[in-house]
């Protein structure tokens, strides 16, 4: 098969509109390039937290804040005055007191999560939990 000369122009025309339709515009240096963002810093006068990748600092302004060191750099949000998942937590979870040990179960999409522990090994939050229900039952 033997394609003419027209339809080779129009071929040809074809590709040249589809080029100049995709390629960018060209830039006149009229435009001022944005400023690149700065890169997020952990302050000098940052406390590092116990886990020792996450940082507290207050800013000027009484602002708290926390640093995270990531694979991508460091993150900052504003801290919270208590953990949500802690809070979370305390109302799904409950304590039931068997003497020396406690058993503590907490709803998950997978079913029951149920675990149990001695009195004296129970953690600040454990205890928490223990406490207030303790005091629920009691002022009923």
């Amino acid at each position: 098969m033997k394609i003419s000369d027209q339809t080779k122009s129009i071929i040809g025309a074809l590709i040249l509109f589809a080029t100049a339709a995709i390629a960018p515009a060209a830039d006149d240096g009229n435009k001022k390039a944005a400023p690149a963002p700065k890169a997020v810093t952990i302050p000098r006068d940052a406390v590092p937290n116990p886990d020792g990748n996450t940082y507290t600092y207050t800013d000027k302004e009484g602002k708290k804040w926390i640093y995270a060191k990531t694979p991508f750099g460091v993150m900052k949000k504003p801290a919270e005055a208590e953990p949500a998942g802690a809070r979370k937590d305390q109302v799904t979870t409950k304590a039931i007191d068997k003497g020396d040990t406690v058993r503590f179960e907490r709803p998950s999409p997978f079913g029951t999560i149920s675990w149990e522990k001695k009195k004296s090994e129970l953690t600040d939050n454990e205890r928490h939990i223990l406490d207030t229900q303790n005091a629920k039952t009691e002022q009923k």
